[in-house]
């Protein structure tokens, strides 16, 4: 039976270094005891997660290949969204899908709280819907007027904080000693300003209201903090221990903040309204691997790279414009600042992208795996299995 690991439940406080950082290590010390056993579906997890801390360190000899691979096609692959109210049968078909996966090579099993991008607006009152066919949900904008956002400031106190908590703890605990827990995004202060006031009208907002703009943002974080490390304590209380949406490991908790409002604004703007309020979650959280999506949002990759509290970076192509190999030169200039990298790829690019780049500090995620053999093809060609 797993152990488990009860914390102490007083509130982060950014404000606090030394509160923050007893809480930071506390949680750190709980990671580490359950990376170093196997899970039932990982007997190789105390491995994986040694190669995930080279990998942060950029220590790693030969790459880390990430992804999943279904075992068998019967059965139901999408998110449950429509049995979010009913824990028992949502952790049931998302049980099966794990157990019937076939997790490559660095991937750690795990089942992911999921109910949409950018959560913290719906923790906080945004009118959340869900769309069945293509797996997503949105947020109403609920934000009309700065003043008043100001002075009564956000408070998580709507329905989804306390489900969803409720279903980290039940698969925490089903989980225990035998899959992680992934968590729900929880994005970054400026998209989930952008869910909760509307995209044109923040880009407005920029213009006309820069300063409330920033106050929210600032205010944003600190609400994501309390959320932040309630869930890893939730999880870890329950005998199991979370990751993020990208499935890396780490020995002491770690934030994937994500802009994707950065793709229609300008390297000025990025550096003005976004950077303060990403650093800020990312000194707070301790590690950050930040998430890159699409050409647009890589003309900040120069931001990123010199931004010290940043500690690694994940770049998503896009549909659009699917390749990868177009940006080595961008994963080179990253890699030369001193952060580590983890590329989502078209498969046929995964063995040439390789070749292109230094293997300490890269992962790669290749997506459109054909097939388990595939899946073995590339821990051995690429992660330097043995056959």
């Amino acid at each position: 039976m797993a152990t488990q690991t009860h914390f102490d439940s007083g509130n982060p406080d950014s404000e606090n270094g030394g509160k923050e950082s007893s809480q930071n290590s506390q949680i750190g010390d709980a990671l580490r005891r359950i990376s170093s056993r196997p899970l039932d579906l990982s007997s190789g997890f105390p491995e994986i997660a040694a190669r995930w801390e080279q990998w942060w360190a950029r220590a790693n000899r030969t790459p880390l290949v990430l992804g999943g691979v279904r075992k068998k096609t019967a059965g139901r692959w999408d998110k449950a969204f429509d049995l979010l109210g009913d824990p028992s049968a949502w952790l049931e078909v998302r049980r099966a899908q794990c157990e019937n996966t076939y997790w490559i090579d660095a991937t750690p099993p795990s089942i992911r709280v999921d109910i949409g991008p950018v959560t913290i607006g719906a923790y906080v009152g945004a009118p959340l819907e869900f769309d069945a066919e293509t797996q997503t949900s949105w947020q109403t904008p609920i934000i009309e007027d700065w003043a008043a956002v100001l002075d009564s400031g956000f408070t998580a106190d709507g329905e989804w904080l306390p489900r969803v908590k409720n279903l980290l703890a039940e698969t925490a605990r089903d989980g225990a000693g035998r899959y992680l827990v992934c968590l729900p995004d929880l994005s970054g202060a400026i998209d989930t300003l952008a869910n909760l006031r509307g995209t044109e009208c923040l880009i407005v907002d920029l213009f006309d209201e820069p300063e409330a703009v920033k106050a929210a943002a600032d205010a944003l974080v600190t609400v994501w903090e309390r959320i932040f490390f309630d869930f890893y304590t939730t999880i870890l209380d329950a005998g199991s221990a979370p990751v993020q949406w990208l499935n890396a490991w780490s020995d002491s908790p770690y934030t994937i903040p994500t802009c994707d409002f950065n793709a229609m604004i300008g390297p000025g703007q990025f550096r003005e309204f976004c950077l303060p309020s990403l650093s800020r979650q990312a000194a707070i959280a301790g590690r950050c691997l930040f998430h890159l999506d699409g050409p647009d949002a890589a003309r900040h990759a120069t931001a990123l790279a010199e931004t010290r509290e940043i500690t690694a970076v994940q770049f998503t192509p896009g549909a659009g414009t699917p390749s990868a190999l177009a940006h080595v030169p961008m994963f080179r200039m990253l890699q030369d600042a001193g952060k580590p990298i983890l590329v989502i790829c078209p498969y046929d690019e995964t063995v040439e992208l390789v070749q292109k780049l230094d293997p300490k500090g890269l992962a790669i995620w290749p997506h459109d795996v054909p097939g388990i053999d595939a899946a073995r093809e590339l821990e051995v060609s690429v992660a330097g299995r043995r056959s």
